[in-house]
């Protein structure tokens, strides 16, 4: 599936402004919310993802590497548990049975007991 850019900055309506992002998914990355004085953008688990390996961002500990952008978009997400979702489909993982071609390193992100994958995925 082809990536689909949405380049985002600045928005001015109405007197709303909203602090965005550019973002790369195959899918749809991000739902815009319009508030009454901002907009708030929202990531998908794909894209959770994405910035958990791109950054470094270890759930819970860690934002690596994250500009302060994705970190706010990161937690308003709740990325933290949607890195769960992201590493069940790209990697193959069956809870409790198998690691499929998960890494070592995102395998303990898995097994954090905050994050706890088992059972948010």
């Amino acid at each position: 599936m082809n990536s689909k850019r949405i380049i985002l900055g600045f928005l001015a309506v109405a007197g709303l402004r909203a602090k965005l992002a550019s973002l790369t998914t195959p899918m749809a990355v991000a739902v815009l919310l319009l508030g009454s004085t901002a907009a708030h953008a929202q990531a998908n688990s794909h894209q959770c993802g994405v910035w958990m390996e791109q950054y470094s961002v270890a759930p819970y500990r860690s934002f690596g590497s994250a500009p302060a952008w994705v970190q706010e978009i990161w937690n308003d997400s709740d990325c933290n548990h949607k890195v769960c979702r992201y590493m069940k489909y790209t990697y193959g993982v069956i809870p409790y049975h198998s690691w499929g071609s998960l890494p070592a390193d995102l395998q303990m992100v898995w097994d954090t007991p905050e994050v706890d994958c088992n059972h948010h995925q």
